[in-house]
C-alpha cells in the first residue's frame, strides 16, 4: 500500500528511453501509486532546430499542470539532467505556492536520484567543468553516449548481457539541454526535497551528487543506495524502497 497519497511523475535524464523505466514504473503501479513518465523533447528528436531545455520543462509543466488541475499532490522522481529539467519546471507549482493562491493540489516533493542540482545561472556544461565528458560524444547540436563506455560508466552493476541490452536503449540528447542555464533553484524557495544517492555511479560520482546536495543545507533528507547511475535497472525493489521511505519523511 502506498505510503502517502502522492501521484508520482518521472522525469528522466538523458539519452535513455522510456523502456529503461517500464518495469520500475510497475513497481510503482503495483504499490498503490498512479505514475506518470514525461518523455523529454530533448530526448531523441530529429526535427530541426532540436528542442531545447525549455522545451522539456514545458513538457514537465504540461503533465503537472493536468494532475493539479484535478487537486492532485505530486512526488517528482528525477534522475540525472532531469533533476535540471524538473527544477525548472516547479517555479509556482508547489503545494504552498498553490495553497497561498487558494488552489488545491501541488508538488509537495522533488526526489533527486543522483541528479544535477544546479545553481541558477549556471547550465549543465558548465557543472561538467565547460566541455562534454570524456565517455560523451559531441554530434554538432547533439550528445550522445561513447557506446564503448556506456557499460562501466552508467551500468556497471549489471550483468555484461543487460549492459549490452540498455547500452543499446539509448539515443542523443539535444546539446541544448546541456548549455542553456537554470533559472530556478526549488531548495532555495521552500520546496521540500530529498536525496537519493547512488553510491557506485560512475557516470554522476557520489561525491559529486554530495557535494551538489551541500545546496539544500544540513537538514537535506537523504538515503545512500549501492548502485550505479540507473538504480531503475540494477536494484528497482531498492530504489522503490529507498523512494518511499524519503516519500514517507515529506509527510
Amino acid at each position: 500500500m502506498a505510503a502517502n497519497n502522492s501521484t508520482v511523475v518521472i522525469v528522466p535524464g538523458a539519452w535513455q528511453l522510456r523502456s529503461g523505466w517500464e518495469g520500475f514504473m510497475s513497481i510503482l503501479r503495483a504499490a498503490g501509486y498512479p505514475t506518470r513518465y514525461v518523455d523529454p523533447p530533448t530526448l531523441g528528436g530529429t526535427n530541426l532546430p532540436l528542442a531545447g531545455l525549455a522545451d522539456d520543462v514545458a513538457a514537465v509543466r504540461d503533465t503537472l499542470n493536468g494532475l493539479l488541475s484535478e487537486g492532485k499532490q505530486v512526488t517528482i522522481l528525477c534522475h540525472s539532467a532531469g533533476g535540471l529539467v524538473a527544477s525548472n519546471a516547479v517555479e509556482g507549482l508547489d503545494t504552498a505556492s498553490r495553497l497561498a493562491d487558494g488552489l488545491k493540489g501541488g508538488v509537495c516533493q522533488i526526489l533527486f536520484m543522483s541528479a544535477f542540482m544546479i545553481p541558477t545561472g549556471k547550465s549543465l556544461i558548465d557543472m561538467l567543468g565547460g566541455e562534454p565528458l570524456p565517455w560523451m560524444k559531441l554530434m554538432d547540436d547533439r550528445v550522445v553516449g561513447n557506446p564503448d563506455m556506456l557499460p562501466q560508466v552508467a551500468f556497471n552493476d549489471l550483468e555484461e548481457v543487460a549492459q549490452r541490452i540498455w547500452s543499446k536503449e539509448m539515443t542523443h540528447s539535444a546539446m541544448g539541454l546541456f548549455t542553456t542555464p537554470s533559472s530556478f533553484e526549488p531548495w532555495s524557495n521552500s520546496i521540500p526535497i530529498a536525496y537519493i544517492f547512488c553510491t557506485e555511479d560512475n557516470a554522476l560520482p557520489y561525491p559529486v551528487q554530495q557535494q551538489m546536495s551541500l545546496q539544500a543545507g544540513p537538514d537535506l533528507a537523504f538515503v545512500n543506495l549501492r548502485a550505479s547511475h540507473c538504480p531503475f535497472l540494477s536494484v528497482p525493489y531498492r530504489l522503490f524502497e529507498a523512494m518511499e521511505t524519503m516519500m514517507v519523511l515529506a509527510n
